[in-house]
């Protein structure tokens, strides 16, 4: 059996953060949706909840997928400059990133 469900294509998915001892990041999750609308990227960029990342220390964590780049001290000044730098201008914010995935 085929499934008949579709999602919209996408460039980027985002995960953050939201675990069961992360419920304080909930709000800057809320932002980056908001703030991702408000820029005319939420089509673009894909947005979702995580449950544990595994690296807890200097939270909230951020992933962005396909490329790999893992952020830290993820707040909303940092959702701000990762969505003018990483997702509009395509340049990685470097004091932000602590882990690139090399395939």
């Amino acid at each position: 059996m085929t499934p008949t469900i579709t999602i919209e294509p996408y460039e980027k998915h985002v995960l953050l953060c939201c675990g069961k001892y992360c419920d304080e990041n909930r709000e800057t999750m809320i932002y980056l949706k908001k703030r991702l609308q408000e820029e005319g990227l939420d089509g673009r960029i894909r947005a979702n909840r995580a449950g544990c990342l595994g690296v807890c220390a200097e939270g909230a964590i951020m992933v962005v997928h396909p490329e790999g780049t893992w952020y830290c001290n993820v707040d909303q000044a940092a959702v701000d400059r990762i969505i003018a730098s990483h997702f509009k201008a395509g340049a990685v914010v470097e004091d932000l990133r602590f882990h690139q995935h090399q395939p």
